[in-house]
Parts: C-alpha cells; sequence; structure tokens
C-alpha cells in the first residue's frame, strides 16, 4: 500500500511532493516515540521530571511550570505539533497528568509486517547513493523505482514473483520499473512457463523472439522492448476473454496488430504519466465482435468505413497517420487502422467512432442496421454530437430518419442568431429529449412507438426562430412524449410527475414507492422555485385569448403573479468588484431577466397584438427552466444538497457557453463551474444536458460526510457508484428475477465452500473465477480453498458480480443438475427450469447491472464479464469504476433477504448506496477491496436496523 501510494501522490516532475514529505515526518515522528517505549510497547512517563523528551518528539513544550493546575502545553515545533494532533495522539490526557505530575502510559508497539523477499535484496537492487537509504522503508520513501517495482511484485502470485527474482532478477527489473507498474500485472508464470494471451506460445515467440518456456529471457525482452509499449500491448491482450485473445493471436495477427499499434508512436514512451496509456486498446478490443468465418463485423461495410477514414485524414490531428494509406478496403486492414488508432490519444479519432456505430448497430436486426448515409452522417458530426448519438444505441427501435431528423433540429436551433433565444432553445430541445428517454427507458413509450413518438418531439423544433415559436414548439414536444406514453397529451404538472415516477401497479408496495418517488419530484421542482407548467400554459393560452379580443386579463392576474414569487438573492459584490474578483465566471443573465418579467402590467392595461405577442414570448425561458428542471429532479443522486439549497442551480444552467469566456460546449457533457469564486454567483453546469446523471452525483458528491477519519472519496468512482443508484429503476423487474439474483451469489458461494472439499471442483470454480480475477488474486483464492476454514476468507473477500458470474457459468459449463454443489444449486436449477426467460443471464444483468457507458457507450444496464481494471489515464479513466458492478447485485440479495419487493428497491439502492460512500476507507484511488468492506459494512447495518429509508410522505391508503 505504501508504494502504490508513494507511486501515485509522492513524485512528480520537480521532486517529492507534499504527500511524500508528510508521510516522511511521520515515520521519522514514530520511530522517535518508539524508541521512548519500554520492552512491554508503551511510553511510561513518570511526572514532569522526564516528559521532556517526549514533548520535544511531540513538537510541544511547557506554558508555566509543570505539575501547575494552569500548566498548559504549547507548540514548540510546529511541524511536529501539526503530526501530533493529526495522528490522533491523547495529547489532552498527556497535559492532564502533567498539570498533576502524575504518570502518564501510551500504547505505542513496534508492528512487525511481511515483505517481499529480503531487505538486503531490495537495497542491493534499487543501488541507491543516498547514505540514508538503509532500509527498506527509507528506499520507498525516496526510490521511485523501487516504490513501482515493489507495487507490482506485490500483485504477482508466489510462482511468478520467485521466478522474476530469480531472472531477470531485481536490479534488472528495477530498470523497467515504471513499465513492470503500469502494464507488467498480467503476468503470470506457472509451471515453469509465461501463460500468454491465447495460449498461443508460437505466435508469442515469434513476436518477442524469446520462447514462453523461458521466462527470464521472454519477460526481459517483453519488458524492454519499444519502450514499453510492447508491455501495453502484451496487458491488454491478457485482460481479454479467451474467445478475444483466441482470434486475435490467429495466423500473423498478433505481429502485424502490434507493428501497426506501435507505428504512430515510434518515437514516444508508454511510460509518461503515472495510468496506463492503453485504455483505448482494451475497450477497442473488448468491443470487437467476430463473425462466424473469423473475420471481424463491421458496422456498415468496408467501403463507407474508406470515405469515414478518407475524410477523417483531412483533419491536422489525424493527418499524420491515417494520411499515409488510403487503402481500407478490406476489414483486415480497417483494424489494424482502428489498433493504430487507438495510440493517437484523440477522443474524436476513428476508434470512437467506430465504438459508436458498432453500439449502435450491434441491438439491431440486419435488416434494420443503419444505412451507409446514416454511418458517414454521424462519422462527420461524431465532434459535435457523439454524446447524444449515444441515445441512437439505447433505443435501436429508432431509425435513420430519426438520427437525421435530430442532426438538422440541432443545425436549426444552432444557427438561431439571437444568444438568448438560441439558450433557451437548446434547453428546451434537450429538455423534451430528456423526458421522452426516461419515458423510454421505463418502458411506458411502447417499443412499436418509439420511433414515431421521437419525431414529435424532436419536429417541432424545426423552424422556430421566435420566443412564441419556441414556446409553442417545447409545449408540442413535450406533448408529443406524454400522448406516446400516456394517451393523453394534455396532462398536469401533478400527472406529468406521477407519470415520471415511475409505472403504477396495483400492489400497495409499488404504489407507496411510487407516490414517494413523486413527492421527490415535486420537492426539487419547489426548492427550485420553478413555475409550474400549469401556470405557463394557463398564461399562454389565456394570453392567446386575449389576442384574440377575450377579455380575460384579470382572470389571469393569479397565475401572473406565480412567476414573481422567485427573487434573486441580494448580490454582495458590486459590478466592478465582480470583474476583479471572478474575471471568467458572470452571474446569470437568464435568471435576472426572470426577476424583471412582469406580465401583470400587460394583464391590467389595454395592449396591442405586438404586446401581447411579446408577453407570451417572456413565458419561454420560465418553460425552459421547468423542462430541465424535470430533469435534473429524476436524477436527483441520493442526500442531495444543492438541488434543495440553490434555487439558481437550474436556472443557472448555461445551455450556450456565454458565462466563460472562450469556451464552446453547447452539446458537450455538462460540467460543474464556479465552484468557490463567490464573486461569480454560485456553481451551475455548463454545457448540454448529455450524461446529466453524472454531472449531478459530480456536483453532490462532496457533501456526503466520510465516517472514516482520512476516508478517501475520490473523484473517478463516487459519481459512477451514485449513478448506478439513481439511473436504472427496478419497476418492470418481477419477484422472481429478484430472487433468482439472490439465489445466484447463494450458490455461488456454496461452489466456493463445496470447493474446500473437493480438488475436482476446485479446479472447476478456479478455472472460472480466472476470468473475472487477477493472476494474483487466483492464486490467494486457490491457497485458500485448500481447506474449509479457508472458503469463509474466500466468500468474504469475493465482490458478489463475481459470485454470480461463477454460479452462472459454472450451470452453462456443467449443465448437469447433479454437478451442482448443493441444496443453494439445486434450488436454482429448478427456479432455472420453471422460469427461463427469467433466469437468464440477459435478463439478470439488464435488471441488476449498471451502466458502462465507457465500455457500452449506452446508459443501458448491463453486468460485463471483466476482471478488475486500474485507473487508465485520459478517456479511458472511468474504466475502474465501471468495472465495479457488484452494487445493485448486493442490493437486491440484501432486498430478496429482509422480504422486500423490486419495486422497493427504487427506494433501497439510492440510500444504501449513499451510506456505502460515507463508508468508504480507502487506501489508494483504485482499491476495489475497500469498496467491497464499504458495501458488506451498508449491508450489516442495514440488517441491524441502522439504515432506515427517510420518507418525504406518508403514504395514504
Amino acid at each position: 500500500m505504501l508504494a502504490r501510494n508513494v507511486v501515485l501522490y509522492g513524485f512528480d516532475t520537480d521532486g517529492e511532493k507534499e504527500y511524500l514529505i508528510l508521510v516522511d515526518r511521520y515515520v521519522h515522528q514514530a520511530r522517535d516515540l518508539e524508541r521512548l517505549s519500554a520492552t512491554d510497547g508503551k511510553i511510561h512517563i513518570g511526572g514532569c521530571g522526564d516528559a521532556a523528551e517526549l514533548l520535544s518528539v511531540l513538537g510541544y513544550k511547557f506554558q508555566g511550570l509543570c505539575g501547575h493546575r494552569n500548566t498548559a502545553l504549547v507548540t514548540g515545533n510546529a511541524e511536529r505539533a501539526f503530526l501530533t494532533i493529526d495522528s490522533g495522539f491523547p495529547l489532552t490526557a498527556l497535559e492532564q497528568a502533567l498539570q498533576k505530575n502524575g504518570p502518564f502510559t501510551y500504547s505505542f508497539p513496534a508492528t512487525r509486517v511481511p515483505i517481499i523477499f529480503t531487505e538486503k535484496e531490495w537495497l542491493a537492487a534499487a543501488g541507491s547513493k543516498r547514505k540514508t537509504d538503509n532500509t527498506l522503508l527509507e528506499l520507498l520513501l525516496h526510490n521511485h523505482e523501487a516504490d513501482r517495482l515493489y507495487a507490482a511484485m506485490a500483485k504477482y502470485d508466489l510462482e511468478t514473483r520467485l521466478s522474476l527474482n530469480q531472472s531477470p532478477g531485481l536490479k534488472k527489473l528495477m530498470s523497467v520499473a515504471t513499465v513492470i507498474d503500469l502494464y507488467g500485472s498480467q503476468i503470470r508464470v506457472e509451471s515453469g512457463r509465461v501463460i500468454v494471451p491465447g495460449d498461443n506460445d508460437k505466435a508469442w515467440e515469434d513476436l518477442i523472439g524469446e520462447s514462453p518456456r523461458a521466462p527470464g529471457p521472454f519477460v526481459a525482452k517483453l519488458l524492454t522492448r519499444d519502450s514499453g509499449w510492447l508491455a501495453a500491448y502484451f496487458d491488454v491482450l491478457a485482460r481479454l476473454n479467451h474467445a478475444q485473445q483466441e482470434h486475435l493471436t490467429e495466423g500473423n495477427r498478433l505481429k502485424r496488430f502490434y507493428e501497426v499499434y506501435r507505428a504512430p508512436v515510434a518515437y514516444v514512451g508508454a511510460t509518461k504519466g503515472i495510468f496506463p496509456r492503453n485504455g483505448d486498446l482494451f475497450i477497442l478490443l473488448t468491443s470487437l465482435k467476430w463473425k462466424a468465418d473469423g473475420d471481424f463485423a463491421i458496422p456498415g461495410d468496408v467501403f463507407v468505413w474508406e470515405e469515414i477514414l478518407s475524410q477523417m485524414a483531412k483533419f491536422r490531428q489525424m493527418r499524420s497517420w491515417l494520411g499515409r494509406s488510403h487503402d481500407w478496403n478490406t476489414s483486415g486492414r480497417l483494424l489494424e487502422t482502428l489498433i493504430a488508432s487507438s495510440n493517437l490519444q484523440s477522443d474524436t479519432g476513428p476508434v470512437q467512432v467506430f465504438l459508436l456505430l458498432n453500439a449502435m448497430n450491434s441491438l439491431r436486426p440486419p435488416e434494420r442496421q443503419l444505412s451507409g448515409e446514416t454511418d458517414k452522417l454521424v462519422a462527420r458530426r461524431f465532434a459535435q454530437f457523439h454524446h447524444w448519438f449515444a441515445i441512437f444505441a439505447e433505443f435501436p427501435g429508432l431509425d435513420d430518419s430519426a438520427i437525421a431528423q435530430f442532426v438538422d433540429a440541432s443545425d436549426r436551433i444552432d444557427s438561431i442568431p439571437n444568444l438568448a433565444l438560441r439558450s433557451n432553445a437548446l434547453g428546451a430541445f434537450q429538455a423534451d429529449i430528456g423526458i421522452w428517454q426516461i419515458l423510454a427507458r421505463q418502458g411506458q413509450i411502447p417499443l412499436d412507438k418509439l420511433n414515431s413518438s421521437w419525431h414529435e418531439v424532436v419536429q417541432p423544433f424545426i423552424g422556430s426562430r421566435s420566443s412564441v415559436q419556441l414556446f409553442e414548439a417545447a409545449q408540442s414536444s413535450l406533448q408529443g412524449a406524454l400522448q406516446a406514453a400516456s394517451g393523453n397529451r394534455n396532462l398536469s404538472q401533478d400527472e406529468i410527475i406521477d407519470l415520471l415516477a415511475g409505472p403504477v401497479h396495483d400492489d400497495h408496495d409499488s404504489q407507496r414507492v411510487h407516490q414517494e418517488m413523486a413527492e421527490r419530484l415535486r420537492s426539487v421542482l419547489d426548492d427550485q422555485r420553478l413555475v409550474s407548467l400549469d401556470t405557463l400554459f394557463g398564461l399562454y393560452d389565456g394570453m392567446t385569448e386575449m389576442a384574440r379580443g377575450s377579455a380575460t386579463g384579470n382572470a389571469l392576474l393569479p397565475l401572473a403573479e406565480n412567476l414573481r414569487e422567485f427573487e434573486m438573492p441580494r448580490p454582495i459584490f458590486t459590478g466592478n468588484e465582480k470583474s476583479a474578483w471572478a474575471p471568467v465566471v458572470y452571474t446569470s443573465r437568464h435568471a435576472e431577466l426572470q426577476v424583471r418579467t412582469d406580465l401583470t402590467k400587460i394583464l391590467k392595461t389595454s395592449v396591442t397584438p405586438s404586446q401581447i405577442e411579446a408577453g407570451r414570448g417572456q413565458l419561454t425561458p420560465f418553460l425552459r427552466d421547468t423542462l430541465v428542471g424535470l430533469n435534473y429532479a429524476y436524477y436527483e443522486p441520493p442526500g442531495a444538497e444543492v438541488l434543495h439549497n440553490n434555487p439558481l442551480f437550474v436556472r443557472s444552467h448555461d445551455f450556450s457557453s456565454i458565462s466563460v469566456q472562450g469556451t464552446v460546449e453547447i452539446w458537450g457533457v455538462p460540467r460543474l463551474i464556479g465552484i468557490g469564486a463567490t464573486a461569480g454567483g454560485g456553481a451551475y453546469l455548463l454545457g448540454s444536458l448529455a450524461d446529466l446523471p453524472y454531472a449531478l452525483a459530480s456536483a453532490e458528491e462532496d457533501f456526503i460526510v466520510p465516517k472514516n477519519i482520512q476516508a478517501l472519496i475520490w473523484k473517478d468512482i463516487v459519481p459512477d457508484l451514485l449513478v448506478s443508484a439513481t439511473l436504472p429503476r427496478w419497476w418492470n423487474v418481477s419477484q422472481n428475477e429478484l430472487h433468482l439474483a439472490a439465489m445466484y451469489q447463494r450458490a455461488g458461494e456454496e461452489l466456493l465452500n463445496a470447493a474446500a472439499g473437493n480438488a475436482d471442483l476446485r479446479e472447476k470454480v478456479i478455472a472460472i473465477l480466472a476470468d473475472r480475477m487477477m493472476p494474483g488474486q487466483v492464486e490467494k483464492t486457490a491457497k485458500a480453498l485448500m481447506g474449509p476454514e479457508g472458503a469463509a476468507i474466500v466468500i468474504g473477500q469475493t465482490p458478489p458480480a463475481d459470485v454470480f458470474y461463477l454460479a452462472m457459468e459454472f450451470r452453462r459449463r456443467y449443465p448437469n443438475p447433479a454437478s451442482m454443489a448443493g441444496p443453494v444449486g439445486r434450488e436454482l436449477d429448478e427456479l432455472a427450469q420453471k422460469y427461463p426467460s427469467e433466469a437468464g443471464m440477459e435478463r439478470l444483468s439488464a435488471d441488476f447491472g449498471v451502466p458502462h457507458p465507457g465500455l457500452m457507450i449506452t446508459a443501458s444496464s448491463a453486468l460485463l464479464n471483466i476482471k478488475s481494471i486500474s485507473t487508465f489515464g485520459g478517456d479511458a479513466g472511468r474504466l475502474f469504476a465501471e468495472s465495479w458492478d457488484s452494487n445493485n447485485l448486493y442490493w437486491a440479495r440484501l432486498a430478496d433477504e429482509m422480504g422486500y419487493t423490486p419495486a422497493e428497491l427504487n427506494l433501497l439502492v439510492p440510500e444504501l448506496t449513499r451510506n456505502m460512500v460515507a463508508n468508504i476507507f480507502a487506501s489508494n484511488i483504485d482499491d476495489s477491496p475497500a469498496l467491497l468492506r464499504a458495501m458488506q459494512q451498508t449491508g450489516d447495518e442495514f440488517r441491524k436496523g441502522k439504515i432506515t429509508l427517510q420518507a418525504v410522505t406518508t403514504f395514504q391508503h
């Protein structure tokens, strides 16, 4: 752990960072305290006479005479005093003892920890020139290469570790410590042979020049060649499932693909930075699908791709590689180009386009694949709309015309010259699509109406060039979605909220949960002070009647007064102060204009039709905000604070990127702006509504208070955990599916228990778990299962997704019911035979998986059969979070054990996830065991009744 953290936080280009400086100070103070400890491991102070040395170590001194009532301890050495307080030393107890000139005892025993190899071997391998590096601890505190190599060695099983120590040896490995740390975790030596991807020893020998049966020379070549790129290539292939490995190592593919992978970075090392740089290659190869003839499946055809790549080659950032060749007319050449492009470090390159088109076509039947023209349209507009094109991957019922219509409407909106009108159009358009997406995802829009309803939602925005036209477009678009979901275009706001809250079922529990979900939506809208849709539509219709000569002005006055209920907070800075102290972030003019809106003047006096027209147009910003607010409310993270305490949050959303100079992110994912800029008017989101759940989770994560001292709640994992609790809904999950999810986990644990006493079964179990575990973890699991007492340890350390996969895959490989380990397995088999449609992987994966936007592109939930992934650099940075997909399975098991219904998961999962986040006590940024411990701790607290659901309302029969 120490070595890993020093790698992550200890060094930068300028040398040692603050983290390492503090750790070094802690270590030296601990050593000083250890020297004061007696043989019993305790520090004994008899009184004032022998306290001086301890106080010096602690960084304190007397204020006044020791032994007097008013004696106090004050800071003598600020650095040491900080460490004393921060480490929790009982300074108050010491002070009280010395006031009485009495004894003080503090337990401070030395703790010996096991190390890999011997201290002498590490010191010799490092060859450090620092005189103080005379212990392994000192070496790890000041030698970056030693940290990397030690952290890497800690991941290996014993045979691999011993083999590498023998050859190439620690000294040679120290010279490539960065490579082995970043890309060496998948190296495994078994029975004197390196286990290579695809088990194709000949192919790897041809590539590396050494046989896998000579581990020392093979690993040495692997790590030293091509500045780490060969190791990066090996690392990715080793993480793939066996079927993918066999395809990629067939014939001369392995060598050919590596040559093109390295070509774009021939003069750049793979070890730049602290995170691996092969994430894009991993995502690409994971996504490949293969045809029966062994060729890989292409979304579209090679001729379409030849045109796509020819166009991309014209761009400067792609020209250096794509411009070298225009021969993309075979699938093999296309795959080579994609593999090479994965090393270009681009977020809008050929790989990203391929992944999107692959996802958009993967669930479409052959007769409904996207046309070549649509493929080219998506590729051409990828940089602008790729976050929005993901909708068409999630809903394959949308056809080519739906995609073309979306692009057309978006272009029309982008061309609106008036900045305020364009911003309102962007917000209303995206919010209406967001509402359609919610209703479609919840199954409330029938599959056969997905395409037609999409057209009704998008079409109204084509041609809106004024505020009045935009209001009518936004209303008509909303009505199109409502009609498809409920059969009624004209729902009240309460009815719309009830619709968004989820499908209504007949049972009492579902109705109670549905009402609670609806009240939570209303709570957000109320706290954001958003004007009701009923008020807005009523005012608009009434003013339309006024324009036709109807005397309805007085009747509309109460509705117009509702617009005035919202007020901007009193400014605490002048305009000049804002410019001086917040030169980039500016106050939202959108919200300020709403405060000035006063329709009562129009309603009370005789006005012209043009004035009424202008008044109706003033309602458009309010409508935009309420529609956007419905999206915000639906994706409210558990324990949200901002949504309930900052009434400007929704209104301040900057859709047209006007609040930050030099920023153009109209269709990009929203990011939080204005944090800590007091003069800027508060934090808000800038960008579109794409990936809104993640943006809201990112805004709210820092308001979750950790329960543990120095707990590490890191930004790359917590938002994904929160999204996995808010994006999926469980309205359409059956009680059988809930029970089956729990049974698979119990059956997996039963297999682990049985494997401890059955060598044949143990071999089968380990072979399956090897698909999900790192090599070192596989060895530990196998050793633990050698005895019955080890099974309980393994079960406690194995994530629910792994035991679920174990049971599922065991039934697939060994379908004979007699092969199942015990009564749970046999009961599972009976249930699966009785309810086959509910027991399959596809169904349960969709029910209890989590979103994988990086790996699957879409927001659909799934369980993926991949090993735990370390944190990658660049756009693959969220892959570690995506590889953790145990939460919802575990919460489902808890619900099943405690008698909850599937509908109640909609309340349980967010609350349990929020508590889990608070329980995280992690040592570094990819500490997956910490996630497991936090999840299990939360489950124990829930079982004991320490976690209860806080209802917004009480259900009425």
